[in-house]
Formats: C-alpha cells, sequence, structure tokens
C-alpha cells in the first residue's frame, strides 16, 4: 500500500485510541503500538464524552482566553451541535461567561475589567500546528490565499495575523515569498524584523526568496 493510504488510517486508529504512535526518542522511524499495551490503566469511559468536552473547552478557555465556537470546531474538529451544547452548559455552570468578542473563563473576564494591557509590538512566524493557529485556521486559509503548494508560516505581527510565509515543504521549509497585510511603508520598515522571524523558524540555511513578490 502507499504511504498515503496508510498514514490516514493510522490516525484514524490513533484518534479511536486502537494504537499509539511512539515518539520518546525524537527519531524519524517510530514505533506503533496497540493503545491498551502502551497505557494499560487509562479509563477510556471515565467520562461521557459530553463530560470530557466540556473539560477540553475548559483548557481551550484557558489557552486561547477569549474563543467562539468557530475555533473550538476549527482546533478540535468536533461536529457543532455537540460544542454548542458543551459551551452552553458551561455558561449555566458559571464556568464561561459570553462576552461581546466571545466566550472566557468567568475569573478571566473579573480579572480583564480591571486590566489594562500594554501596547503590543512583535513579530512571530507562527508554525501551522501552533494551537493559535489551528484555532483561527477556518479563516485563516481563506484569507490569506496563494498559488503556491504550502502555507509555511503565519506571522503574527503586534498581536494579529497580518501575512503568511508561502512556498513549499519538502525536506525542510523552502520558503519562496511573504506576503502581507500591512501598508507598504510599514511593510518596508519592518522588513527585517519580519524576514527574521520567519529565519529564526526555518534556519539559516533556507532562503527566502521574496518578499511581498520581489526577489530578495
Amino acid at each position: 500500500m502507499l504511504v498515503k493510504e496508510i498514514t490516514p488510517a493510522l490516525h484514524r486508529l490513533q484518534e479511536a485510541f486502537l494504537i499509539y504512535e511512539d515518539q520518546f526518542d525524537g527519531e524519524w522511524d517510530r514505533g506503533w503500538h496497540k493503545f491498551s499495551d502502551m497505557h494499560p490503566d487509562v479509563d477510556l469511559k471515565k467520562h461521557t464524552r459530553h463530560d470530557a468536552l466540556k473539560i477540553l473547552i475548559q483548557r481551550f478557555a484557558y489557552r486561547l482566553v477569549c474563543f467562539d465556537e468557530k475555533m473550538v470546531k476549527s482546533f478540535y474538529k468536533l461536529p457543532n451541535k455537540e460544542i454548542k451544547v458543551a459551551i452552553s452548559a458551561l455558561v449555566d455552570d458559571d464556568v464561561l461567561r459570553e462576552t461581546e468578542s466571545g466566550y472566557m473563563l468567568c475569573e478571566d473576564f473579573k480579572m480583564l475589567k480591571t486590566f489594562t494591557a500594554e501596547p503590543i509590538k512583535s513579530v512571530y512566524a507562527m508554525h501551522r500546528n501552533d494551537v493559535l493557529v489551528k484555532s483561527n485556521e477556518h479563516w485563516l486559509k481563506e484569507r490569506f490565499t496563494h498559488t503556491y503548494p504550502d502555507t509555511l508560516y503565519y506571522m503574527l505581527i503586534d498581536g494579529e495575523f497580518r501575512g503568511a510565509a508561502i512556498g513549499k515543504f519538502r525536506y525542510t521549509p523552502e520558503i519562496e515569498d511573504v506576503m502581507l497585510e500591512l501598508p507598504q511603508a510599514e511593510a518596508a520598515e519592518r522588513k527585517d524584523e519580519i524576514l527574521q522571524a520567519i529565519q529564526h523558524l526555518c534556519g539559516e540555511n533556507n532562503p527566502i526568496k521574496k518578499y511581498q513578490g520581489g526577489k530578495i
């Protein structure tokens, strides 16, 4: 069988807790084992599906601070109906609070009422598997479209997603271009800062070929 046929089947079995991928040594070759052999003491019936989802959403809220149903769907890939029921139950239990921007933990809502944040001035290249990217993937893919095979990183600039490093991933990232939603003058002024953030992730041996369509 082809790898592209085997891998999705393995991932489905992994999601069902039937098999387990051993990644302890960080090597390329990773063994697959029966989940029950690797984790004999795990009780898969300890929580109902509904209660387990409530726990997951509380942890999600702790990491994201403020979120909406689409973000939960984007990250966990679960049915909308189940997500809505779990969030509603958490609101009824006074665990979550609904705000104009979305939902947040009640303790965070109380703290933020008296908290004043400093303006953010930073640039980060965010990996596609980062929790911020995965939970906003539903709109990031639509917003930053291009004709290259891969979006390698999304650019978090001053606390907002404002661009992407695009190209192709083979054995290492091959960055063809950097697309940005910034005024031309600001993009030019912060060019070195943005390129440095990308190079920090992809490594100095993987040159960036273009910036805003122009050769570097």
